[in-house]
């Protein structure tokens, strides 16, 4: 019908087509290559110009923190002993990296400084000089202390007024009241580093309360922190390998610091920062990590296999429609060559006939399914199927084939599969239907997705996250609800309809669907979630310019271990442009079928299709007779061994092999002569990629009794043996990550308690009046001192409660909870901060008394009042909190927290239970952590139940919790929750010993006043600074009781317990461990190793108060019982 030219015209028409449509295709990602590059580069320079900014910030903590002692120990009269502890309690490495330690300088007259240098020499310095950098006459800056020593040599009694740059610096801090930071100088102990060091300042004043214009007159001196900017910025960052920076001082000329790789010549980006006062010119250029970091496409890549897609569809489809013609006897040899394949794939593959009979399985379905039974063959489906899955099969299979050739459309399930031996996997199954011979069957390809569908739980568990990833797709993805109302919509969809979210969740996104498409999309929507199968479509949506583009839509439901759908997720592929070349497609297939249906149908050309498509499969096949002769191999086969097409067929095998490769082999040759299948994994050499992980399956050809031969069979492995290597490191590096995080978090919780023993106990004696009455300016800075301290604490037990969670260490104790005793619990507990917020808190329906629900009591009253806060603080005056909460028919109780406050920006509320992300922190004034809804979130969820809220911002918010009703007897129950009524703090009366043992100066000061308000002159109290003067002091005085800090230089607190206990004299005292540790499990490990209770820092004076009325008490029933003996 059409010449040799025609058919030339066609296929040149076909590759012209597809080489534009590469062409275009490449050209656009390059563009969106160079786009992404330039906002990362953007993006990395504001991350690492925020963390030089950030870690210069770090210092000035430390300087805040010394100013606070020195105010404390008497300004000038300050010890060094005192300065030396207070530098030594904090952890220089780790709070201020890159400081070379913390120090103070005084003012000193002229006329002064011979004393001045004289009290020094006393203080403990011996070789206490003054050295000026230059000649001063005025008045001197002398650094009094520095440490630690080490690393500051020289630096000690410099004059730093004798320096322009220093004494301007110091001047500027001392009128502004804030941190200053020197120009660039060269510090007398780094004199290596020229002009890259600089001094940061904090004034000190008389007394805290200075006016501005008294600073001058009122100054004493200086915090300070000198600082090498090379060791203040070494390690910056977890990016550092991708770009390199340089800084130079505004007011000075030249450069003062270049990181490691920066080149002056390269494209610079510049960013201006302000730090401490000093304006800051930092220059930026990328290193060969930034490329290395991000996987792009290559546009080449792109327009190869665009090319290529082109040329192996037009190949297949001619190649498919000349195959349909082949008469019985290419049947035949089709369908003996589709069962070798089928025996030798790596895949787990089911064929299924009309009665629902597994007719073949293939090794690997054998060994995931059959297990001990050995194979699937002769099984019905049903048993390893479920019955929906099953009924789907039977559907497929009843539907007839129109054709020889023709397959039904593939479908793909997510379904359970049950084993031979009963056990069970969640696996995907991908269906088709094929015609071995002259019979149907549906041939089932089995994956084991069960971590796949695991990670599907934990995705929509975290759907804030996945939202967030799915706006980075460029797919529109979307969700919806079981019933299939539409509650998500990435904004690439919002963006290409020019319509908002509001607009189209629900079903209005139909109104965007094209009319003609409308009606068979609803259809095919609704019978996709009666039957929970997979939903695939193609229809038209409109853009915001009214136009129509053809996209390719699939959902799949996220199933529960009932088989229940919890949600759907889908996206939309843009498919237009492809749409257009498969309708060309489709026109040139159609003539090239019918040329086919002409010119076809002879075996010699069916049997020369039949090689091209051997020859196409990366797979290496060949054949091999009883001499050992090949007979025939595939393409791939010649290629790997590096042999022309032809050359290989007659050769023997002991011509292509070594003799010593084909003796390990040889047994595998004699069993495949033998009727019998094998399959070995080993190593084969590649001409050019030398030694590859290859599955060798030798298969042999048989007819009836008879073994004419055997196939070879060869996989290459190599890529997923690697890629199973990853994983394993992948899991190591992870299990490496959570060990440190622990250990980072046990260490961080000791350091930050300890000092903070001290600042609420020093401050809740301050406040009880014990030692002198404070006036009004006093008791508002006491109080001040006190809430912030009660605030860092809940930050940091927060933290670590929010990582315990992570770490699945957090366990809640489920039982009836009283709705309406916990909720008026909670406002009794929230009035006084309503009160002080002038905000109204109220409760509705909280009248039913027997309304409980399942939950942790201690879980859900914290709940509640961390929504019962938040609704009070970020709520205006005059405005109203109220508490209300309804039973539902379903068995779930729903609480509900409204407030008429602010409101949350809309843009705001996706993050709302994300940890540190505050609402309201722009403003600065409402307290808080950002940690609160975070630890809300995963309290509800680990007692069964789940928390949302809707939100308008200068409306108010609503937040609800649902959980679980419980039904009890309220008669048998009532009773059980009654509060134990409060005991007025009581003073000792009868008299006692005490012993503390602790390495810290201040936190047995806090004791010792603790021990005065408790028991007066009716205690003896001892304090021994380590365990050895602990011991000594025992042994004399013989103690009642002995506090005893765990963490003790030299001995531990352990070692200290066992003497005791060995002691005859000693063991049968009582010992209270005393420890800033706060991680799960640090209490039981003391109680284990033997103490009598465990008291964590920072401890309160109720707690101590406890246990000395317990011991008395315990003194007096010993006492009772030896008077009645």
């Amino acid at each position: 019908m059409f010449g040799q030219e025609s058919k030339r015209f066609y296929l040149l028409a076909s590759l012209l087509f597809f080489l534009i449509v590469a062409s275009v295709a490449s050209a656009s990602l390059r563009r969106s290559n160079e786009a992404e590059d330039r906002e990362r580069v953007t993006k990395l320079v504001n991350e690492f110009s925020q963390l030089i900014a950030d870690r210069f910030m770090l210092y000035q903590y430390g300087l805040r923190g010394a100013r606070g002692v020195i105010q404390a120990g008497g300004y000038r009269n300050i010890s060094r002993s005192v300065f030396v502890d207070y530098v030594k309690s904090r952890d220089m490495e780790d709070e201020f990296p890159g400081a070379r330690g913390i120090g103070y300088i005084e003012i000193v007259d002229q006329d002064q400084a011979a004393g001045f240098v004289e009290r020094a020499r006393r203080d403990g310095f011996v070789d206490f000089s003054i050295r000026e950098l230059s000649p001063n006459s005025e008045m001197r800056f002398l650094i009094k202390y520095i440490y630690p020593l080490k690393g500051n040599e020289g630096a000690t009694g410099l004059d730093i007024g004798s320096e322009t740059n220093r004494r301007t610096a110091a001047w500027e801090a001392v009128k502004t009241g804030q941190p200053k930071l020197t120009a660039p100088i060269t510090l007398v102990q780094a004199t290596g580093e020229k002009k890259q060091g600089f001094l940061l300042l904090l004034p000190v004043y008389e007394r805290p309360d200075v006016e501005p214009d008294e600073r001058e007159e009122t100054v004493v001196g200086w915090t300070y922190s000198p600082l090498v900017v090379s060791e203040v910025l070494k390690n910056l960052g977890p990016r550092r390998d991708e770009m390199a920076f340089s800084i130079s001082d505004v007011g000075f000329e030249g450069e003062f610091f270049a990181s490691p790789g920066f080149e002056s010549g390269k494209s610079i980006v510049s960013r201006t920062i302000s730090v401490f006062g000093r304006e800051w010119d930092v220059r930026f250029h990328t290193l060969p990590g930034f490329s290395a970091a991000y996987t792009k496409h290559d546009p080449a890549v792109l327009f190869v296999l665009i090319l290529s897609i082109g040329a192996i569809s037009i190949f297949a489809a001619y190649t498919f429609l000349r195959v349909k013609q082949r008469d019985r006897e290419i049947e035949e040899e089709n369908e003996k060559l589709a069962n070798t394949i089928f025996d030798a794939a790596p895949q787990a593959l089911i064929a299924i006939d009309a009665s629902g009979v597994i007719v073949r399985s293939s090794p690997y379905a054998d060994s995931l399914i059959a297990r001990e039974r050995r194979t699937l063959q002769g099984m019905r489906a049903s048993r390893i199927f479920t019955r929906d899955t099953f009924q789907q099969l039977e559907s497929i299979l009843r539907a007839p084939l129109s054709k020889p050739s023709e397959g039904q459309p593939g479908r793909r399930i997510v379904s359970s599969i049950t084993r031979a031996d009963g056990t069970s996997f969640m696996g995907a199954i991908s269906l088709s239907t094929i015609r071995l011979g002259s019979k149907n069957s549906l041939v089932a390809s089995v994956t084991d997705v069960s971590a796949e569908h695991k990670a599907m739980e934990i995705l929509s568990e975290s759907q804030q996250r996945w939202q967030e990833l799915a706006n980075s797709l460029p797919q529109f993805v979307w969700t919806c609800t079981a019933t299939g109302e539409c509650d998500f919509l990435s904004h690439r969809w919002l963006e290409y309809t020019g319509r908002t979210s509001e607009e189209q969740i629900g079903f209005q996104w139909l109104e965007q669907v094209h009319p003609d498409d409308r009606e068979r999309t609803i259809v095919a929507w609704n019978k996709a979630v009666e039957a929970k199968s997979s939903f695939i479509v193609e229809f038209r949506i409109r853009d915001k310019n009214g136009d129509y583009r053809l996209f390719y839509t699939r959902a799949e439901p996220i199933l529960d271990s009932d088989g229940n759908v919890g949600r759907w997720i889908g996206s939309n592929t843009d498919i237009e442009d492809r749409h257009r070349a498969e309708e060309r497609n489709r026109e040139l297939l159609s003539e090239m079928e019918a040329r086919v249906v002409q010119r076809t149908g002879e075996l010699n050309s069916a049997l020369r299709d039949l090689r091209n498509i051997v020859d196409a499969m990366p797979t290496l096949i060949s054949y091999w007779d009883r001499n050992l002769r090949n007979r025939f191999a595939n393409k791939a086969f010649e290629d790997w061994i590096g042999m022309a097409t032809g050359e290989v067929q007659g050769k023997l095998l002991s011509e292509m092999m070594p003799e010593e490769r084909l003796e390990i082999y040889r047994p595998y040759i004699e069993d495949a002569f033998k009727g019998n299948k094998s399959v070995v994994e080993t190593e084969l050499l590649h001409k050019t990629l030398g030694h590859r992980n290859v599955l060798l399956h030798f298969l042999p050809d048989t007819d009836g009794d008879q073994v004419f031969g055997f196939y070879s069979l060869v996989f290459d492995v190599t890529v997923l043996k690697a890629t199973e290597e990853a994983q394993r490191q992948a899991r190591i590096v992870a299990e490496d990550a959570t060990r440190a995080k622990s250990a980072f978090l046990t260490s961080m919780s000791h350091e930050l308690r300890t000092p903070m023993n001290s600042i609420l106990g020093f401050s809740d004696l301050l406040r009880s009046n014990h030692f002198g009455v404070l006036n009004k300016k006093q008791s508002e800075y006491v109080g001040l001192i006190h809430r912030s301290g009660e605030h860092l604490l809940k930050l940091m037990d927060g933290v670590l409660e929010l990582s315990k969670i992570e770490a699945g260490r957090v366990s809640v104790s489920t039982e009836p909870v009283n709705v309406t005793s916990a909720v008026r619990s909670v406002i009794a507990s929230l009035t006084p901060l309503a009160e002080r917020n002038g905000v109204e808190v109220s409760e509705r329906n909280i009248t039913d008394a027997s309304g409980y629900v399942l939950a942790d009591k201690t879980r859900l009253m914290q709940v509640l009042l961390n929504l019962g806060s938040n609704a009070i603080k970020y709520n205006k005056r005059g405005g109203r909190v109220e508490f209300s909460f309804t039973k539902g028919d379903d068995g779930i109780t729903r609480i509900t927290v409204t407030d008429n406050g602010r409101g949350i920006p809309a843009d705001r509320q996706a993050g709302a239970f994300q940890p540190f992300n505050r609402m309201g922190a722009e403003q600065g004034a409402i307290e808080g952590s950002g940690i609160g809804l975070a630890l809300v979130k995963n309290y509800v969820e680990l007692m069964g139940g789940t928390i949302d809220f809707e939100s308008e911002e200068g409306t108010g918010s609503t937040f609800w919790v649902d959980l679980q009703t419980a039904s009890i007897d309220e008669e048998l129950y009532g009773n059980a929750h009654r509060a134990d009524a409060e005991e007025a703090p009581q003073r000792l009366e009868l008299p006692m010993k005490i012993l503390y043992v602790e390495d810290n100066e201040v936190n047995r000061m806090l004791f010792e006043n603790y021990i005065i308000v408790a028991g007066g002159d009716r205690v003896d109290f001892f304090q021994a600074r380590n365990g050895i003067e602990g011991l000594e002091i025992a042994r004399r005085e013989i103690p009642d009781l002995i506090f005893l800090d765990i963490n003790l230089p030299g001995m531990s607190g352990f070692d200290i317990l066992e003497e005791i206990r060995d002691d005859e004299q000693l063991k049968d005292i009582r010992v209270i461990a005393v420890s800033a540790n706060a991680m799960e499990g640090d209490a039981e490990k003391g109680m284990s190793a033997g103490f009598d209770a465990y008291m964590p820092k920072p401890f309160r004076f109720e707690q101590l108060q406890s246990i000395l009325m317990q011991h008395e008490e315990e003194m007096r029933r010993r006492a009772s019982g030896f008077v009645g003996s």
